[in-house]
């Protein structure tokens, strides 16, 4: 028996709707799996932040990491592109921080190699706490980048993230808008 013109039609139809069916499926289910991966993401596995002995970049003399102000550390890493790019916007906020009371750091350890041609001049250098790759390690176990912690006057972990996160652009969004 043969079908007709009208079942090859509405099997054809059929055949379309499971097919789009599949697809969007398929969709839903990777967004799922791309959600998932971002809500068990490393993090810095740190509630304080420590007293740590750093190098400043600028000055070449050590310092201690003491968090007095609430602070905003910035985790760059030399041979990302990605941080590269986010120098200029880090600047910005640089100068902004200062004048509303808060703190920018960028947080590099002493095993990155071309530093000042990463920075090429730049006024983030003033910056700079550069530690030891142990201390580094402590906290920022899976060497996040580019990434920020936010801390308070306390040395409590109050935020942290990747860079351009919604908590970063918030941020940011607040920092520039106060000047």
């Amino acid at each position: 028996m043969q079908p007709t013109n009208e079942w090859q039609f509405i099997i054809a139809l059929l055949s379309f709707f499971v097919l789009v069916s599949i697809s969007l499926n398929l969709i839903i289910l990777n967004k799922l799996v791309k959600a998932k991966a971002q809500l068990s993401a490393p993090n810095f596995d740190i509630d304080t932040f420590p007293s740590l002995i750093a190098t400043n970049l600028y000055s070449r003399g050590k310092i201690t990491t003491e968090i007095t102000t609430p602070s905003a550390l910035v985790f760059l890493a030399t041979n990302c592109p990605k941080c590269k790019s986010k120098l200029s916007i880090l600047e910005q906020l640089h100068i902004k921080t200062q004048a509303n009371g808060v703190n920018l750091q960028i947080i590099l350890h002493d095993q990155m190699k071309n530093i000042e041609s990463f920075f090429n001049g730049s006024p983030l250098i003033k910056a700079i706490w550069q530690l030891s790759y142990s201390d580094y390690k402590m906290i920022n176990p899976h060497e996040l980048s580019p990434a920020y912690l936010f801390i308070n006057e306390l040395n409590e972990v109050e935020g942290q993230g990747s860079i351009d996160d919604d908590n970063w652009r918030f941020f940011q969004q607040q920092i520039m808008d106060e000047s």
